[in-house]
């Protein structure tokens, strides 16, 4: 059954790519393996945690004008400028560097 989900959720992952465009909207990174599936407006990860991943995969396909391909860097600057995801790099926070 677990095999059965985790072939599911890769087709849904690839069909949301294969609409949204299999390549970053920022830099054009085409390598599926860093590709990530960015709420435009923020609040993903709030959505990833209240919807479970076949869920979410089917709320994104419902909902494509809201979403946009993005590579993990591009997808982790737009975090940092918009602070979006600013508590792992506060002081005393788990990955947190003090000397950087």
């Amino acid at each position: 059954m677990r095999a059965y989900i985790r072939a599911y959720n890769t087709r849904l992952r690839e069909k949301i790519l294969a609409q949204l465009g299999i390549r970053c909207s920022k830099c054009g990174f085409d390598d599926g393996r860093a590709l990530e599936i960015d709420h435009k407006n923020g609040g993903g990860s709030e959505e990833r945690r209240r919807l479970s991943y076949p869920t979410y995969y089917l709320h994104v396909l419902r909902n494509l004008e809201n979403y946009q391909v993005l590579c993990a860097n591009c997808n982790m600057i737009k975090r940092r400028e918009r602070n979006e995801w600013k508590e792992i790099f506060e002081p005393g926070r788990l990955g947190h560097q003090a000397n950087l």
